[in-house]
C-alpha cells in the first residue's frame, strides 16, 4: 500500500493539458524563469519590485525538493510552466512560493498544485497550511480564500510568522496590504 502511494506521487498525474509531480534537481534551473514570467501580472498593480527582485533560492528549492516539498506542473513535454512549494513552520505546511508561467495563467494550473500540495501535506500528517499574501489582490487573498484560505492574526501563528512578515518588510513589501492565511486540513 506505502508503495503505491509513493509510486502514485512521484508519478505525473494527468490533469488537462498538464500534469503536476514532485520537483526533481534537474527543474531548479527553469523554476527562476517561471517565477518571473508569473510575477509580470504584479506590474498590474504598480508592484514592480515584485518583477525585478530575487527570485526562490535554488539552495531553498534544492531543500524542499530534499524534503519532497516541491511540486512542478510541467507541460506535455514535461517542461516546467508552474511550481509550488514550502516548508514546516510552527508545525503548519507554509506556503513559500506558487508560480505560475505568465502564458499558462488562468488555465487551472495553480489550483492543480494547490490540490496536489494539499493532498500530499495532509498525507504526510500536517494539520494546516499557511502562507502570506497580499490581502486585496484578485489573483492573491480572494484566490485563497476560494481555496479555504481564512486570514489569521500573525501573533497567533506563532514568532516565525512575525520573522517572515518583517522579512517581508525589510524587501519592499506594504505590509498594511499584507496579511498571514492558514487553510486546516
Amino acid at each position: 500500500m506505502a508503495a503505491a502511494a509513493v509510486q502514485q506521487s512521484e508519478n505525473p498525474q494527468p490533469t488537462r493539458d498538464f500534469s503536476i509531480r514532485r520537483a526533481r534537481f534537474a527543474d531548479i534551473p527553469f523554476l527562476g524563469p517561471v517565477e518571473r514570467s508569473a510575477a509580470e501580472l504584479f506590474r498590474s498593480a504598480n508592484l514592480d519590485f515584485l518583477v525585478d527582485g530575487s527570485t526562490v533560492d535554488p539552495k531553498l528549492l534544492a531543500a524542499m525538493i530534499d524534503a519532497q516539498h516541491l511540486w512542478v506542473a510541467c507541460d506535455y513535454m514535461d517542461y516546467p510552466i508552474g511550481f509550488s512549494g514550502g516548508e514546516n513552520v510552527e508545525g503548519s505546511f507554509h506556503l513559500v512560493e506558487i508560480s505560475v508561467a505568465q502564458d499558462f495563467q488562468g488555465k487551472g494550473v495553480g489550483r492543480a498544485l494547490m490540490e496536489r500540495m494539499e493532498t500530499d501535506v495532509r498525507r504526510e500528517g500536517f494539520k494546516a497550511m499557511s502562507l502570506t499574501t497580499y490581502r486585496s489582490l484578485a489573483w492573491n487573498g480572494p484566490w485563497y480564500s476560494r481555496l479555504g484560505f481564512v486570514e489569521v492574526n500573525p501573533v497567533e501563528m506563532g514568532r516565525t510568522y512575525l520573522g517572515i512578515l518583517e522579512n517581508e518588510r525589510q524587501h519592499g513589501f506594504d505590509m498594511s496590504a499584507r496579511c498571514v492565511m492558514r487553510k486546516i486540513l
